[in-house]
């Protein structure tokens, strides 16, 4: 849902007085009107949004101005609607209004990731005008969509709610957004899905970047206070308060790259799924052997004779040290059904260590016919998971335009040389395409 920065708001100002209204701890938020369970419940998820704030970039000082959050009933056949408002009172003991309007949806609905992007723009905003100093003034404000997003995604990790398969794809495929592009964007609303996701991704590797240099708190504090209404270029703002990575051209971007490496490691805990642990299986089995004249070589399973043969004890543990400690760190983050057969495995490496190999054959047979069949039926569950996805669906989401709107832009020819989409899948090819072997 996009954000309106601009609506025709429905009520007066004056008419939030005579409403009912409820409150956060500390009334940074005030909604009015709509019923009270309703203010009640989005209060309470404003008060866990302002709280992972100041977590993540600590408390402030100081009286905070008020955010004031106006309900607005459904409007028949119109879908939910919010926007922001910003201004400043000329004459008044209040210096800044800061309001949200949300026109509410059918049977109250609205959607709640709007709201809460929305709120944290306010909330960012706040911070800047309670930071001013005491003859300072605010009279435009902006915040960055890679800051909203990236504060986001840091207090997801936060929390350990954080989502690894991205910034996984982008260590593997070096698909990050340069630095100086992320900061300087000032909308999303013309990206796509896959583009979207890019871009929030290497928003919270930044932020998470950032906040992990020494002092990175305060650092995000005394930035946080200057940068809505800073009105020069975001990244001389940006290295001014973060000293640290401001080692050149290319300092900022050497901590953001390391932090999305950081952020897409797997816990030792996190279980695979099926297909990627018979992947990381199958690269457990590298036997290593030597040839005649010492050249270290290594083979696979099905070449495990060539083991059993080695004349010493001492040489067949050595041959098969890597896999053995390889299956053994797979079996704390395998599919939990994988667990009896990586164990059976390494059964089968003690017995070729020990030179006994009778029942090999019959094991390894064992053992593959249960992979064949774990395989067939995870291929099968995914096959009933969508065909109940699709059944399921009641409306159009829209979301398959943009893959139209790309085959149909790629029918231009050269004449689109330039054109948007064509550059972005150049992006997402480099991002999602296997690399070449070397």
């Amino acid at each position: 849902m996009k954000v309106f920065l601009a609506i025709a708001f429905f009520l007066p100002v004056l008419v939030c007085a005579q409403q009912e209204s409820t409150s956060s701890v500390g009334s940074r938020l005030t909604i009015f009107g709509g019923s009270a369970p309703l203010r009640v419940a989005m209060v309470q998820d404003a008060e866990i949004l302002i709280k992972d704030l100041d977590r993540l970039a600590g408390t402030l000082s100081g009286k905070p101005f008020p955010i004031v959050l106006q309900l607005h009933p459904e409007v028949q056949g119109k879908p939910s609607r919010i926007g922001r408002e910003f201004q400043k009172l000329e004459g008044a003991d209040l210096q800044y209004r800061l309001r949200i309007d949300l026109r509410l949806g059918r049977g109250n609905s609205f959607h709640q990731d709007g709201l809460d992007r929305v709120l944290l723009e306010m909330l960012l905003i706040e911070r800047t005008l309670r930071s001013l100093p005491e003859e300072g003034e605010a009279d435009r404000v902006e915040v960055r969509p890679w800051l909203l997003d990236g504060l986001a995604e840091a207090m997801l990790w936060k929390k350990g709610k954080g989502d690894r398969r991205m910034y996984a794809s982008l260590v593997d495929s070096g698909g990050w957004l340069e630095v100086e592009k992320l900061v300087d964007r000032k909308t999303t609303g013309d990206l796509d899905i896959l583009s979207r996701e890019l871009f929030r991704a290497s928003s919270g590797a930044l932020v998470m970047a950032l906040l992990s240099q020494p002092q990175g708190q305060i650092s995000m504090s005394n930035f946080l206070g200057k940068v809505a209404a800073f009105e020069g270029e975001p990244l001389t703002l940006l290295r001014t308060h973060f000293p640290q990575v401001n080692l050149g051209a290319k300092g900022l971007e050497r901590w953001w790259m390391l932090q999305v490496a950081a952020m897409s490691e797997q816990r030792l805990a996190e279980a695979m799924t099926v297909p990627e642990t018979e992947t990381r299986l199958v690269k457990c089995f590298e036997f290593h052997l030597n040839d005649p004249k010492g050249r270290a070589f290594t083979v696979g399973l099905d070449s495990w004779a060539e083991v059993a043969a080695l004349e010493t004890r001492e040489e067949r543990i050595e041959a098969l040290r890597p896999a053995s400690d390889l299956l053994a760190h797979l079996s704390f983050r395998c599919f939990p059904t994988y667990r009896p057969v990586i164990g059976g495995y390494v059964q089968i490496l003690s017995e070729i260590v020990e030179g006994k190999t009778e029942n090999v054959i019959t094991v390894m047979g064992n053992l593959q016919t249960f992979r064949s069949a774990e395989v067939q039926r995870h291929t099968q569950l995914v096959d009933l998971l969508d065909w109940y996805h699709l059944s399921s669906v009641k409306e159009e989401s829209g979301e398959f335009d943009d893959y139209l709107r790309v085959q149909e832009n790629l029918r231009k020819g050269e004449n689109a040389s330039d054109d948007p989409l064509l550059k972005y899948i150049d992006q997402v090819e480099s991002i999602f395409a296997k690399p070449k072997a070397r």
